[in-house]
């Protein structure tokens, strides 16, 4: 018993704090590499506009494939706000492969909380958040400019 309750709560298995196709996106915060802090929460208040949140990591060799294509992509739609959150990673490692790739969108770093809500099969994935905040699609694996706009304008 006391395994499956061990289990359990590694898993972080209420479903109301995690993020699932249909359902509210979890609110969270993240600091920024470089400044600042990102809420989301507060974007989904100010503008009215899908949110993409990717999931990376600096050791992640896909993940630095994909930085180009989502920073296209992020360039191409001011209107959007694309953020890509540092997970099972350290801070000087998501700081560093900042530095490197600079990418145009912003980038942040989670903590063992969002990294529960927001779970993953591997990395990358990339959620999108509808303007109403619920959680729109879920795709694992490398996105391009064109499986981005598919999956939040189709």
């Amino acid at each position: 018993m006391a395994v499956g309750l061990a289990i359990s709560w590694a898993l972080n298995t209420d479903t109301a704090t995690i993020a699932e196709v249909g359902g509210p996106a979890p609110d969270f915060t993240v600091p920024l590499i470089g400044a600042g802090s990102f809420t989301l929460s507060d974007q989904l208040d100010a503008v009215t506009a899908p949110v993409v949140l990717n999931l990376w990591a600096s050791w992640c060799i896909p993940c630095r494939t994909e930085t180009s294509e989502i920073s296209a992509f992020a360039d191409a739609h001011p209107e959007l706000k694309v953020i890509g959150v540092a997970v099972e990673d350290t801070e000087s490692g998501a700081t560093s492969f900042a530095a490197e790739l600079k990418p145009s969108y912003d980038v942040g770093i989670g903590d063992h909380a969002f990294e529960a809500a927001y779970p993953r099969l591997g990395l990358p994935v990339t959620y999108v958040i509808t303007e109403s905040g619920l959680v729109k699609d879920i795709f694992n694996g490398i996105v391009t400019q064109e499986v981005l706009e598919d999956l939040v304008f189709g």
